[in-house]
């Protein structure tokens, strides 16, 4: 015997192309990362709001770890008074900038 979902159900179950994580989870619905990244060679900001880590390196086009991120936006482990010089975190990632946020996403 099958089961037919009515329209009411699929919507309520709607998930975007490619999503992959538990089936009961909101998280793809609401922004959860605020990026910001100093272009140094055009002397231009790049912004935006993303649902995951994931989504917010491959958005801005870095070329960074999750636990980088983390990094940024904790302050764990991060060299604030550049001691190792061109080598110290801050100097590698001093112009990305990211925060938390929780807000809806827009998904039209």
């Amino acid at each position: 015997m099958y089961y037919i979902m009515s329209e009411v159900e699929k919507i309520k179950y709607f998930k975007p192309a490619g999503f992959k994580g538990r089936g009961h989870s909101k998280a793809y619905k609401r922004n959860r990362w605020y990026g910001i990244v100093y272009d140094k060679d055009k002397n231009t900001f790049k912004e935006g709001k993303y649902p995951s880590k994931e989504a917010l390196i491959e958005g801005l086009g870095l070329n960074v770890s999750p636990d980088v991120i983390y990094r940024l936006v904790s302050g764990n482990r991060v060299d604030t008074n550049k001691s190792k010089k061109s080598n110290s975190f801050i100097a590698r990632y001093g112009h990305i900038k990211i925060t938390k946020i929780d807000e809806p996403a827009d998904l039209l």
